[in-house]
């Protein structure tokens, strides 16, 4: 039983087996068929569509045909079998496997089908199991033999590659050599919907999507056989020709394209696929508002502006912007490093402008995300520095003073003008100072301003720096200030000082020599005008017009002389600010000036206005008059220039001598400070030697300005006396000489011993010049008081003369005899007066101040004298007596002048008096005379008076104005001399010096009955004979009794000198007063003691008629200063 099992399952085996392979066969065959169907179709319908131009339904049916015929035949010749193979499908059971394998083994036929029938039955009960069983071996064991798979031979197949190889082969071949046939007509398949022509559209930008309103660039390339000319573009826009960039491109832009739409190409009547194109909503800004707030310090309304743009501003302004946008998602706003962002559609956004920067804002597409940005440049207006332009000019005349113009602007405004300036004193600022200027408000302003330097304390070589400061009114930054350039007044030295004041004074002096020309030939004029009125034949125009020019000539000379006259004035100022001028010199100064404004009254000129207007009125006797006048005025105003002239030429030679006193010290100070610092080592060789050098120079300069000076002063009418200083100036010269090689030289003593005698030397020629111009000025000045004295007795004598011959011509009748003879004394008398004129004359031009005065009363003596001489020859006794009394009136107003004038010259001199004091104990000030006398003092003044009366010196001489015998008044035998031989000043110089003694005596008397005992009174019988001395002087009472009584003061005075011991009044003491007073006093010892032998008055003893009148004088003098 199990063997046949064995058998059947083999059957079994054998008959699957034959299925499978059968179904491989099929399989095999079908595969092939397939293949061969495929290929040929595929060659088939790629070649057509390839080379003929196929409409798009075509190519589809084409491609569903290959589609359809392939995978049917795919479906039922492969993947059928495939499935049966696999059993995926129900697939043919074994009696059909036997039936196709009785059909393939004729011997077999029948016989497998019946063995598996009985197979079949075998396994139903109803049947003899026996049986079958049996018949079933039998069968399974014949059919054993047989093997079934082999029936199907695969090989057969090969029959059907012969079919399928051409193609295959046809295929390969297409591949290998024209692979476009196959794959352009398979894409030409594959892609139905498309139109495919001799030459293909290639869209090169393949964007789609754009903002709304933006430009769409499209560009196409063309490639194929049969390129065409022309292409055109067709949108929802319209038809357009494309450009031809390249031989196969073509470019054309839809311009602002707001909607979505599509496009396609057309060219020969083919077109192209159609292009979509999106559009999308563009990011906009929309109505964008800057709010401008100003800086409050520019006083500008608040200002709005719509649809802003770049802008201007000032710095400082606050801006505010406000805006809104469209499509956009975020907006940014950047300035600067600072970003703002923003999430919605609109913004505000402030800042303070402060420097010119953009501003950004950028906007996020809502759709593309692209970010679009706007700038925005914000120009800010810095409030720039004020402007300052200045001029600067000086006076012609001071120096000090500067004139100041210009302007000064500002962007904005203005808040401050202000002129500074410091004065340095040896490189150091010692004061500083800021000064407001006026200018009107606004951006921009001129202004003016003025400065006098020499208004402040400035002294000799400072430096003043000058300089003007503006400032706005910036109310962001604060304030700015612009300086204007630093200008410099330099102050100069002494030395430079002294030059300029000699340049200006001669300037002066040759102005003054020009205007004097000049009146001369005014008063040639006046005098041709004069005789041309007194011709009957002259024409009243061309005297008219001589008058106008006389007009324009006074003019014009007025002018000029108030021009030197503020130039003196001003030169005066600034010098004595600089350097001190000796008061008397600043005294003639005044004097120069107050006779230039006498020159330049209108007295003249009114004359001319009235001659002017008599002229008109046809006035002849009157014209006759005024041009008397006239000619007595021009005459009178060249007088007084000339004294002008005369007085600035003495001021020039004083002043210079000053000058050079001052420079003389400052060398020697210099000498004195360069003799320290080499004994200290404090300067080195060569610096010594070169400051040594400029001290010599200096000197060498200064005898050149004294030699200028001593030949200044031969000039003048009346010199100074300057003795010859050669020898001093040679010894100085040697000892600076002797210094500069010691220096030199290394030889440090001998160069320290001649700097010290240079030193002091320099100082003995200073004081030298000094003492003989205080002495020359001082005895021109006592003349000039004799000379007074003298005048004015001579007026006296004339007045009481004219007096008395006025009531003689009252009395007499004219036809009297003795008429005549009156007459003859008037001319008398006129004849005197014109020997006290000249006198007058001369006197005034020594002491000016009172020549303008002279002039006008001598003028109407002279009128009124002649006018009195013709009333006399014409017997008008009435104006006889009018004219004499007009003359006894300026008698008396001259005498009544020269007695005042009188007065003042001995004020002054007592003033020069007491200033040339010095000071007995440091801080007591000066001393008053013989308040300080010392009891040897006292004996030494004693004894020169004795040895001056005992030899009968005469120092005197000849003064101005004498003259012998001559002069109205003088007494016979009276010539200014007295019988001990002595002058009026040894007289006046001894009466003084008795006061003086009798004072200091009379003083001591007091002190020495303080005590109550009476000691003082000793000294009464001393002080009893210096009265009667002092008496016998004044009324020059010269007897040899009066030497003897000097010679008892003397002893006297020996004898007191114990009681003055007793008081502490020895000459010790006073010996240590003095060393106090050089400690501290800055008077050096040498002028001490020449100004003490100056301590009394020298005035002048006049005739006994004046006697009692001085003698009270001089005790109402020493009455003041005791």
């Amino acid at each position: 039983m199990s063997k046949q099992q064995d058998d059947i399952l083999n059957l079994y085996a054998e008959i699957e087996k034959f299925a499978n392979k059968f179904y491989l066969n099929r399989m095999l065959k079908g595969g092939i068929i397939t293949l061969g169907v495929f290929s040929i179709s595929y060659l088939f319908f790629s070649s057509i569509a390839y080379f003929f131009e196929l409409r798009s339904w075509i190519r589809l049916a084409f491609l569903l045909g290959f589609i359809g015929l392939n995978s049917t035949v795919f479906i039922r010749y492969v993947l059928i079998s495939f499935a049966q193979y696999t059993k995926w499908i129900k697939r043919m059971n074994r009696f059909e496997a036997a039936a196709y394998i009785g059909t393939m083994f004729p011997d077999i036929s029948d016989r497998l089908t019946n063995t598996l029938q009985l197979i079949n039955q075998s396994d139903d009960k109803t049947h003899s199991l026996d049986l079958l069983t049996a018949s079933i071996a039998q069968k399974t064991s014949q059919l054993k033999v047989f093997n079934f798979s082999a029936a199907i031979d695969l090989s057969l197949n090969k029959k059907y590659a012969k079919y399928v190889l051409p193609s295959l082969l046809t295929l390969l071949v297409l591949i290998i050599f024209i692979p476009a046939i196959l794959t352009q007509g398979t894409y030409r398949i594959i892609q139905f919907n498309q139109v495919f022509l001799p030459f293909k559209f290639q869209l090169t930008d393949g964007k789609s999507s754009y903002e709304e309103g933006s430009d769409i660039p499209i560009q196409v390339t063309l490639t194929g056989e049969r390129i065409p000319d022309r292409v055109y573009l067709v949108s929802d826009q319209g038809k357009f020709l494309m450009q031809r960039a390249l031989k196969n491109r073509y470019d054309f832009v839809l311009k602002k394209v707001k909607t979505s739409g599509t496009f396609y190409f057309e060219a020969n009547g083919y077109e192209s696929k159609e292009y979509k194109y999106n559009i999308t909503g563009k990011s906009l800004l929309g109505k964008v508002s800057l709010k401008i707030h100003y800086p409050s310090y520019l006083n500008k309304k608040d200002e709005v502006i719509q649809n802003v743009g770049d802008i201007t501003v000032p710095e400082g302004s606050q801006l505010m912007w406000s805006g809104s946008t469209k499509n956009t998602e975020r907006i940014e706003i950047q300035h600067a490093k600072e970003i703002k962002t923003f999430n919605n559609s609109s913004f505000t956004y402030k800042l303070k402008a402060r420097n010119t920067q953009k501003l950004t804002i950028r906007l996020a597409n809502l759709f593309s995300h692209k970010v679009d940005s706007s700038a925005f440049q914000i120009a800010v207006i810095k409030d720039a520095h004020p402007s300052i332009q200045v001029g600067e000019s000086t006076d012609s005349i001071q120096e000090g003073l500067r004139f100041f113009s210009g302007q000064i602007g500002d962007d904005y405004g203005l808040s401050a003008l202000t002129f500074n300036y410091s004065i340095l004193r040896n490189g150091k600022s010692i004061k500083t100072r800021k000064l407001p200027v006026s200018f009107e408000s606004g951006t921009r302003s001129n202004f003016s301003f003025a400065v006098d330097f020499r208004l402040e304390e400035v002294k000799l070589e400072d430096k003043i720096e000058y300089f003007f400061t503006v400032s706005d009114n910036d109310g962001v930054n604060g304030s700015k200030s612009t300086k204007s350039y630093v200008g410099q007044y330099q102050l100069p030295d002494l030395k430079e000082l002294n030059e300029q004041r000699d340049e200006q004074q001669a300037q002066t002096k040759q102005d003054l020599e020009r205007i004097l020309s000049k009146t001369k030939e005014f008063e040639k004029s006046v005098d041709k005008l004069k005789k041309d009125l007194t011709n009957s034949k002259s024409n009243d125009w061309n005297n008219k017009q001589q008058l106008k020019q006389l007009q324009e000539e006074q003019k014009s000379l007025a002018n000029e002389l108030q021009q030197i006259k503020d130039q003196l004035e001003q030169t005066t100022q600034e010098k004595n600010q600089l350097s001190e001028i000796d008061k008397a010199l600043l005294e003639k100064q005044e004097m120069i000036e107050k006779l230039l404004e006498e020159v330049m009254d209108d007295e003249l000129k009114k004359l001319l206005e009235d001659l002017e207007k008599l002229f008109n009125e046809r006035a002849d006797q009157e014209i006759q008059k005024e041009m008397n006048k006239l000619d007595q005025q021009a005459e009178n105003m060249n007088k007084q220039l000339d004294r002008t002239l005369e007085m600035l030429k003495k001021l020039q030679v004083n002043e210079k001598i000053d000058d050079i006193e001052k420079e003389l010290k400052e060398n020697a100070a210099d000498q004195e400070a360069l003799k320290k610092d080499m004994a200290s080592d404090k300067i080195s060789k060569e610096e010594a030697d070169k400051k040594q050098e400029e001290i010599n120079k200096r000197f060498d300069e200064i005898q050149k300005k004294l030699e200028e000076a001593k030949a200044l002063n031969k000039e003048l009418e009346s010199p100074l006396n300057l003795e010859d200083s050669k020898a001093l100036e040679e010894s100085i010269d040697n000892e600076l000489k002797n210094a500069s090689e010691g220096v030199k030289s290394g030889k440090k003593g001998k160069s320290q011993e001649s700097q010290q005698q240079a030193a002091d030397q320099m100082e003995q020629l200073a004081d030298m010049l000094d003492q003989q111009q205080q002495e020359s000025n001082q005895q021109q000045e006592e003349e000039d008081m004799e000379l007074v004295r003298r005048i004015l007795e001579s007026l006296m004598i004339l007045s009481f003369d004219q007096e008395a011959l006025i009531g003689k011509f009252n009395k007499v009748n004219t036809t009297d005899p003795k008429y005549k003879k009156l007459g003859r004394e008037q001319i008398r008398i006129n004849t005197d007066t014109k020997t006290v004129s000249d006198s007058l004359l001369a006197l005034a031009k020594r002491q000016p101040k009172i020549a303008s005065f002279v002039d006008k009363e001598l003028a109407d003596i002279n009128f009124s004298q002649n006018a009195a001489v013709d009333a006399i020859d014409d017997h008008r006794k009435q104006d006889i007596m009018k004219s004499e009394q007009q003359v006894m009136t300026a008698y008396n107003n001259l005498a009544l002048l020269l007695n005042e004038a009188l007065q003042q010259m001995q004020s002054q001199m007592q003033s020069q008096m007491q200033s040339s004091g010095s000071c007995s104990k440091p801080g007591n000030g000066k001393p008053k005379p013989g308040n300080n006398m010392s009891p040897g003092d006292m004996k030494e003044m004693l004894k020169k008076q004795l040895e001056k009366m005992q030899k009968g010196q005469n120092p005197g001489g000849k003064k101005p104005g004498d003259k012998e015998g001559d002069s109205p008044g003088m007494k016979p035998g009276q010539s200014g001399m007295n019988m001990l031989g002595l002058g009026n000043k040894e007289i006046a110089k001894m009466a003084a010096e008795q006061t003086a003694i009798r004072q200091r005596l009379e003083q001591l008397k007091n002190e020495l009955n303080k005590d109550g005992k009476g000691k003082g009174n000793q000294l009464n019988p001393l002080l009893k004979e210096l009265e009667q001395q002092e008496k016998d002087l004044i009324n020059k009472n010269f007897t040899p009794a009066m030497i003897n009584r000097q010679k008892d003061i003397m002893t006297r005075l020996l004898e007191s000198e114990k009681a003055m011991m007793e008081r502490g009044f020895e000459d010790k003491r006073e010996s240590k007063s003095g060393v106090n007073q050089i400690k501290s006093n800055l008077i050096e010892i040498k002028t001490y003691n020449r100004d003490k032998l100056k301590q009394v008055e020298m005035l002048r003893v006049v005739d006994p008629a004046f006697s009692i009148y001085y003698k009270s004088k001089a005790e109402t003098y020493f009455n003041l200063v005791d």
